[in-house]
């Protein structure tokens, strides 16, 4: 009996890694972002410092081809009191809200043709986001889904905002935004 269960869990995990890509169609993802506070307005400066409070983001992806996709996100966030961001300390508790638009192009048949479980991209697009004042920015990602299964997947995405008023704004400057997700194909 042990030896029958065994061989059932080694062949559902063979079965279940061997998830495959889908090529077209809806996704919803929902997990965690984490916000670069960086206390300066240089975008490559102090990586280390995250602000991790209510850090909820959800998004809707269309993949229209094997290739290509557009993604509309909504994520938040927030700062706390008298921790530095941007050249400022604020004298407050502050959120942060954001929403972007990102085409992706999804590359892993250039590098992983054989790989059915792993989806790897890179993405562009504009975005609105708010600490303290609105901005809006110029976005760039680069990111990987793993699939599990047919349906359901887990993705790591990196975006890298660059503030268009950045000069002129005390918090809402340049930064970047860290995702983990849960991917569910509708």
């Amino acid at each position: 009996m042990k030896k029958l269960v065994i061989c059932l869990f080694i062949g559902l995990m063979a079965w279940s890694s061997q998830a495959q890509r889908f090529d077209t169609g809806w996704y919803f993802s929902a997990g965690f972002n984490a916000v670069g506070n960086l206390g300066t307005r240089n975008p490559v400066e102090n990586l280390g410092d995250f602000a991790f409070r209510t850090p909820f983001a959800v998004a809707f992806e269309n993949k229209w081809s094997r290739e290509f996709a557009i993604e509309q996100d909504l994520s938040f966030n927030g700062f706390k009191k008298g921790v530095a961001i941007d050249n400022g300390t604020p004298d407050k508790t502050l959120t942060y809200f954001s929403t972007n638009t990102n085409f992706k192009w999804y590359f892993t048949d250039y590098i992983f043709p054989e790989e059915d479980w792993l989806d790897v991209y890179v993405g562009a697009g504009v975005g609105l986001f708010t600490i303290d004042e609105l901005n809006t920015s110029g976005n760039i990602s680069v990111g990987a889904a793993y699939w599990f299964s047919e349906y359901f997947g887990v993705r790591l995405q990196t975006t890298a905002k660059f503030a268009v008023n950045a000069k002129n704004r005390e918090f809402d400057n340049n930064h970047w935004q860290h995702f983990v997700q849960a991917v569910f194909r509708l």
